[in-house]
């Protein structure tokens, strides 16, 4: 870190975008040390000199750029309210959505290493991020050891989610991953102290297909099973998760699915004896569940 305060303490004010300078307009524009750190889910250092740090707050409009993929590199961004998409463009201009950051999730650390940000973060509704220039973030680490701690643990956060994304790519079907999907989402609305059971989607279909890998076609039809299973009630946005144990069920490949669900969503249903565990399994779901995901399905 203190290398890193060393290089970043040279930005000055001027190297900030226009929209971290809109932020000052903004009513009430300031968060403190304190508030972050529980908005972030961490313990706060204690420090009594702490109380005099500050953070600029910017609103961002529905349909509004945070951050654009190739910008320089100045802050983290930690969302407060709302949502976002983040989105990685390629050289043909085709997209990838990389995520959907939410209350409480950082955003901004792949412009660390380049300079530049390489994603673009879009609200999808009218949200708030706070704003923590890396020149900011690395001036307290210095200062207080055990508040760079802490900063780990949230990268490690972020590093963990990846992860097993990457997993559920790589080995699930297209009803495991938006089963996947909407336990997860379901899980951090919960942890907000929203419901676990209704919700509302911000994302489009398209957008969540991009970023579970699946056409937009699939994710119609793998809700439309799911909804048809009993599992879910589906709404246009709205979502409705009837039976948890059943949508666990769809991304734990030892789970026991009930055949009558399991015919809905195109799953072959468990024999008896040692012959059941083999055809209850869909292909290439032989490695072992990420560890996240067997928590959800635990739980």
């Amino acid at each position: 870190m203190t290398a890193a305060m060393s290089h970043y303490d040279a930005l000055d004010s001027g190297s900030m975008d226009q929209g971290t300078a809109r932020a000052q307009d903004h009513e009430g524009a300031n968060l403190s040390v304190r508030e972050l750190t529980r908005l972030l889910h961490i313990d706060y250092p204690g420090e009594a000199w702490l109380v005099q740090t500050a953070f600029a707050l910017r609103r961002v409009r529905e349909g509004e750029a945070l951050v654009r993929a190739g910008d320089k590199f100045h802050s983290l961004y930690v969302v407060r309210s709302g949502c976002f998409k983040t989105v990685y463009t390629d050289l043909s201009g085709s997209e990838q959505v990389l995520g959907f950051p939410m209350c409480g999730d950082l955003m901004g650390a792949d412009g660390i290493d380049s300079g530049r940000y390489s994603s673009t973060a879009v609200s999808l509704e009218t949200s708030e991020v706070v704003i923590v220039p890396l020149a900011s973030l690395a001036r307290l680490a210095y200062e207080c050891p055990s508040l760079e701690a802490l900063l780990y643990r949230v990268l490690s956060r972020e590093l963990v989610r990846v992860q097993n994304m990457a997993w559920a790519l790589g080995t699930l079907g297209a009803e495991g991953r938006v089963a996947a999907f909407l336990l997860s989402l379901s899980a951090r609305l919960g942890a907000l102290g929203y419901s676990r059971c209704s919700f509302n989607l911000r994302m489009t279909r398209q957008e969540m297909g991009s970023y579970l890998g699946l056409k937009l076609e699939t994710v119609s039809r793998a809700l439309s099973a799911l909804n048809t299973a009993g599992i879910i009630q589906v709404h246009q946005r709205s979502i409705d998760i009837v039976d948890a144990a059943a949508l666990r069920g769809v991304i734990d490949p030892a789970a026991r699915v009930p055949a009558s669900i399991a015919s809905h969503l195109g799953l072959t249903p468990p024999r008896s004896g040692v012959d059941k565990d083999r055809r209850s399994r869909k292909p290439g779901s032989q490695f072992p569940c990420g560890p996240v995901w067997r928590q959800l399905a635990a739980a």
